[in-house]
């Protein structure tokens, strides 16, 4: 082994098992820091003979899990050729196809003699090479002779009987794909219905859309099944419930539709239009559908990697849909795919908002903007004056700051355009030129406090938080910021579903954010429908520094919510704790942006009542007389003690505050709380 140095030899006589000169011998801590993949590739048929179970030794075992763990966090990968390639697949377990397909991806060169042999071992019985086909195929490839007839005439037993094998069809391109691309497929768990809560995994499709060869295929069977599907609804062919393609090849159509998403290819538009609305509803009046499986892997394909045809072929499937329970799958897409087009900002207002007019258009107008923030996206002058020709875009567009290219900050007003203190701005309105959505971080506090004033005083209910929007800095000490939480994980994990985070294996929560990805570190047992709570460990501060302010600020209060909501959460879910010592927990917070926000809302709609003395604003509660609110929870005291109070129903108007500047149910309850007991005094 050329490549196997003096420390990789050493590690590898311990990993091994051989004699060493005492007992109790350990060898110096071992550093990947500066190891060289080739070096790390000489002892990896080691390491993972070393740390499976089969063996006496348990110090052994120990020590490579910990090399293991090591160079994964470096980011090391081995290099593997020749008797290293060998050596690494040996190490192989029958059927351990995960670790042969990752061993395939290391391997520089072409495979060394010796290899079809060692490959044969790890592919077991051809009953099992259906659980994961393209494993299966290129390991048959590798191992040469008859084992790809085999695995030819094992898959042609499982799918020929289905009128349109599209799993078949997807088996005849292979041999014409990039190697890349095969690594792609066989390497990923996910490779059908991969999803957004695929943990700890990329999309096997980024790498297929630049494959000419896979690209041409996935044109072929959508056009195929959009045909067929229409069929069925024109009479053509006749109708049965879930029988339209078999369910082993909705995959395969999901993997097509994200092949072309990502590359926004223009045919895919109509053929989308018709092919999800159509999936989802039968003929005529049942409740009942073509495909439910298709109708579900096509959801999740759009809100992975939407384009604005295919969300709206998700609207329309949802406005025609009888079944309840793809409907139910179907709106758990929706949010998280206008979220994630809106990541997309060079295609992502390419129709305009599409859908009736009113209070709902121009509340996903209204999320579709906010989505955009992290990446600060911003509208050809042309382009934004287009839009805002669209009335509810222009009620929109009214009640939320711009700012130019050059970073002047305005409001529309009439036909004109004001400042922060209310003044005609002089906003070149015509010709060239950018408008983007302005972010509290790009003015001084004295504009923003400007912009806050402005929007009381007028009395704009902006229809998404802008002018109060919270603001997040990297801490000064270089600490993990949201660290030391205690936190419900079935809230938790609710929330992050929703609000577009995954869950990444062993790690904890992550999301994009613009051109980055963040992660929210978590410390217990957190896996899908996990009960009880869990332990935040923050945010790695060397994940976040090289973020965009608005970015890093956008993530800090995504993360802020979910903390936020999870903690409260704990005071009426987790029984495990004492209710005193959870009230205490929640009180005894440090007051967040979140917090400190609501108090400046309040500081100013309720200026009058504490100027008169008959409230007082504290650094955690609003005082009213004797009782104090908390600000982070809402919880009413007297005197300490806690209270309970009749909160007024949402939506009456009370006649301390007959107007909030922005809805959340938090500040709705204090303010609300702080109108009854003004009552009361």
């Amino acid at each position: 082994m050329p490549s196997e140095t003096t420390r990789a030899a050493a590690l590898r006589v311990r990993l091994d098992g051989s004699f060493v000169e005492h007992a109790r011998f350990t060898g110096p801590p071992v550093d990947f820091s500066d190891w060289t993949p080739e070096e790390l590739g000489a002892i990896w048929g080691a390491l993972h003979r070393a740390a499976r179970f089969g063996h006496d030794d348990p110090a052994r075992r120990e020590l490579a899990m910990a090399l293991l763990a090591q160079a994964s966090s470096v980011k090391l990968a081995p290099a593997l050729a020749g008797d290293m390639f060998l050596d690494a697949l040996d190490a192989a377990r029958v059927h351990d196809w995960d670790y042969a397909i990752g061993c395939l991806d290391c391997l520089r060169g072409a495979p060394p003699e010796g290899s079809a042999q060692l490959a044969l071992r790890i592919l077991d019985e051809p009953k099992h090479w259906g659980e994961q086909p393209f494993a299966a195929w290129l390991l048959a490839q590798l191992a040469g002779g008859d084992a790809p007839a085999h695995f030819g005439q094992m898959m042609e037993e499982r799918h020929a009987r289905y009128p349109m094998p599209l799993t078949l069809q997807e088996l005849t391109v292979l041999p014409q794909l990039a190697q890349a691309s095969l690594l792609a497929l066989a390497g990923s768990r996910y490779s059908g219905h991969w999803s957004r809560d695929s943990i700890g995994e990329a999309d096997p499709a980024e790498v297929l859309a630049d494959d000419a060869a896979y690209v041409a295929f996935a044109r072929t069977i959508l056009e195929q099944a959009a045909r067929h599907i229409a069929a069925i609804h024109d009479g053509s062919v006749p109708y049965a419930a879930d029988a339209a393609f078999a369910t082993a090849d909705s995959p395969v159509l999901a993997r097509a539709a994200r092949v072309v998403s990502y590359r926004d290819d223009a045919w895919f538009r109509p053929v989308i239009t018709v092919l999800l609305p159509l999936a989802c509803v039968a003929p005529g009046a049942a409740k009942s559908a073509p495909s439910q499986s298709l109708a579900m892997a096509l959801g999740h394909a759009v809100e992975t990697i939407p384009t604005p045809e295919s969300l709206q072929a998700l609207r329309t499937a949802l406005a025609q849909v009888r079944h309840a329970g793809i409907r139910k799958k179907l709106e758990r897409n929706l949010k998280p795919a206008e979220r994630a087009l809106a990541e997309r900002p060079d295609i992502a207002w390419r129709i305009g908002m599409p859908g009736p007019m009113g209070k709902r258009r121009q509340a996903m107008l209204a999320r579709r903007l906010e989505a955009g923030y992290a990446s600060e996206v911003w509208f050809g002058l042309e382009q934004w004056r287009a839009l805002r020709d669209d009335a509810d875009i222009d009620t929109v567009a009214r009640a939320l700051v711009w700012r130019t290219g050059d970073g002047q900050a305005f409001m529309l007003d009439g036909e004109g355009a004001i400042d922060a203190w209310g003044q005609p701005a002089d906003v070149p309105l015509q010709g060239e030129g950018e408008i983007g959505l302005w972010h509290p971080l790009h003015g001084s506090g004295e504009q923003r406090a400007a912009w806050q004033a402005l929007v009381v005083q007028r009395r704009v209910r902006q229809p998404l938080r802008q002018v109060y929007r919270e603001i997040y800095a990297p801490p000064g000490d270089g600490s993990a910021p949201f660290a030391g939480y205690q936190l419900s994980l079935p809230t938790l994990l609710g929330l992050a579903r929703r609000e577009g985070w995954r869950l990444d294996d062993d790690e904890g929560l992550s999301r994009g954010f613009g051109a980055w990805r963040v992660l929210l570190r978590l410390e217990g047992r957190v896996y899908p429908g996990a009960g009880g709570a869990c332990t935040s460990n923050g945010l790695a501060p060397a994940q976040m520094l090289p973020l965009a302010p608005v970015a890093y600020s956008e993530a800090c209060r995504a993360v802020d919510l979910l903390v936020s909501a999870s903690a409260l959460a704990l005071v009426e879910e987790e029984q495990s704790v004492p209710r005193e010592e959870r009230l205490f927990y929640l009180a005894n917070l440090a007051p967040g942006p979140m917090a400190g926000m609501r108090r400046t809302v309040l500081e100013q709609v309720f200026a009058e009542q504490i100027e008169d003395g008959r409230m007082a604003l504290e650094a955690r509660h609003l005082m009213v007389g004797r009782h104090a609110i908390h600000l982070t929870t809402g919880r009413v005291t007297l005197d300490g003690a806690e209270v309970a109070t009749e909160v007024v129903a949402k939506g009456n108007k009370l006649g301390a505050v007959p107007w909030l500047p922005y809805d959340e149910a938090l500040l709705e309850k204090i303010a609300a709380t702080a109108g009854v007991l003004l009552a009361l005094h």
